[in-house]
């Protein structure tokens, strides 16, 4: 038997004592007009099962803070089934009255003495409509005035919900009520078995039926004890771990800020050392960035990663940084050099390799910083590698390099237009470049011409038509 918790979220609260007084009003006019024969044919019973009923009603069990519910079901639908409306009415009053004694608001007395007498009168009126003369008949009976009662009380907790916390009754009803209808059920068929008892053996029935219904309610509320604590522990957890959460959240937000920094460092620090190369030869100012970006927009059109684009970033800016280690006169010699020279300077990968050896590099960086000179027909330095061989990263900077080279002026020449660097780098496509990377840049210039319009005026025009 459910019974409503005291107001907490008032919506209507103002229809909630006109509520009362029309349930209160409706039980009283049923109980007067009932019958009332029987209950002065068998006092002594009437009043056992009312002090059985009273009793288990004065320790309910709350259910999880929505609610309380207790055996009382069950003598109050065996007085429902043999006394009838007045009977059941008498036992809720006497347990209104004993609500208010104990210190319990009047109104919650009253809704409850209204609304819970009106759906034991139903009960009451539904079981003594079905047969009732076999055993069977007598179970069938009390438990269908079991559900009778489970369905009329959710409706009228369902009218009290919806003005005191302007709840959808039905919403409220499948989390509070909807789980309660075995119990009920159950409450229903074991009246039945009280009533049976009551006929067989008279009175004495209700004293021998006291205690497993008393052993019933003990099992329930250890159960529900059990339950709500281990919700209440569960909560706990619950709460400690989103605490958690937060706080990974926020090492992790702050672990990102740090890893982003220091990458901006990181990169500060290998463009300052790259830039001392770049300080030697004022012809080749910017030529880092620029390469870089080449190489990055390569990369993203071949499906690069985030992770590998950073790599390509980094390899791209120190890719000459051997050069530190190549002597002026051959580094700065504006005309050609000799073979003597030219090999010294082929020699700039592997010194790069060798400066790189001991960081910790991803392979891409250091992948492109000693292939960037291969060829793709294997003619390149200093490995010799050719074609897929050579890593797609340190194919990708000798295509962005490349480019870079011949639309910059140079000492012993002056930059070719975009359209003719292009047409020599797609000449050379199979033989010095990767084809696959030649394709990728001719994509990305069809899509946007103007990519390579570089600063400081080294993008040289193109020729007059």
């Amino acid at each position: 038997m459910a019974r409503t918790a005291p107001p907490k979220h008032p919506f209507l609260p103002h229809l909630i004592p006109a509520y009362v007084g029309v349930l209160c009003t409706a039980a009283v006019t049923l109980a007067v007009l009932a019958p009332h024969a029987e209950i002065g044919r068998r006092p002594v019973l009437f009043a056992l099962l009312g002090a059985f009923a009273l009793t288990l009603n004065v320790v309910p069990i709350d259910l999880f803070e929505r609610g309380k519910t207790s055996p009382a079901g069950i003598p109050l639908l065996a007085v429902a089934y043999l006394f009838g409306a007045p009977g059941a009415a008498a036992c809720e009053a006497a347990m209104a009255a004993v609500t208010v004694l104990r210190g319990g608001g009047p109104l919650r007395a009253l809704h409850d003495f209204g609304s819970l007498s009106l759906v034991a009168a139903s009960a009451a009126g539904v079981m003594q409509a079905l047969p009732g003369e076999s055993r069977t008949e007598i179970v069938v009976a009390a438990g269908a005035g079991g559900m009778v009662y489970y369905l009329a009380n959710s409706a009228a907790l369902g009218a009290i919900w919806l003005l005191d916390e302007g709840v959808n009754p039905l919403v409220a009803w499948r989390e509070r009520m909807a789980w309660l209808w075995p119990h009920q059920l159950a409450c229903g068929l074991l009246a039945g078995g009280l009533v049976i008892s009551i006929n067989a053996i008279g009175s004495w029935a209700v004293a021998a039926f006291a205690l497993p219904v008393f052993m019933l309610w003990v099992a329930q509320k250890q159960y529900l004890d059990h339950s709500r604590e281990s919700a209440r522990t569960l909560r706990k957890q619950a709460q400690a771990l989103e605490e958690a959460n937060a706080e990974l959240r926020e090492a992790l937000a702050q672990n990102e800020a740090l890893i982003e920094n220091l990458h901006r460092s990181y990169l500060s620090t290998i463009e300052s050392l790259a830039r001392t190369i770049e300080a030697k030869d004022p012809y080749t100012g910017g030529h880092t960035e620029r390469v870089a970006d080449l190489s990055l927009m390569l990369a993203r059109e071949l499906g690069f990663n985030a992770e590998e684009l950073r790599a390509v970033q980094v390899g791209a800016i120190i890719h000459d940084i051997g050069k530190i280690g190549i002597p002026d006169q051959i580094l700065l010699k504006p005309g050609p050099l000799t073979d003597e020279e030219a090999a010294e300077m082929r020699r700039h990968p592997e010194i790069s390799t060798y400066i790189l050896a001991e960081l910790e590099l991803p392979k891409i960086v250091k992948a492109m910083v000693r292939h960037h000179h291969e060829r793709y027909d294997g003619d390149g330095y200093p490995d010799g590698l050719a074609g897929e061989d050579i890593p797609l990263a340190a194919r990708i900077l000798t295509v962005a390099d490349a480019l870079d080279a011949m639309i910059s002026d140079r000492p012993y020449r002056a930059a070719l237009s975009l359209s003719e660097a292009r047409a020599e780098i797609e000449r050379n496509a199979g033989s010095q470049f990767c084809p696959r990377v030649v394709e990728a840049l001719g994509r990305c210039l069809e899509r946007d011409p103007g990519l390579l319009q570089l600063p400081s005026g080294t993008l040289a025009p193109e020729p007059a038509s």
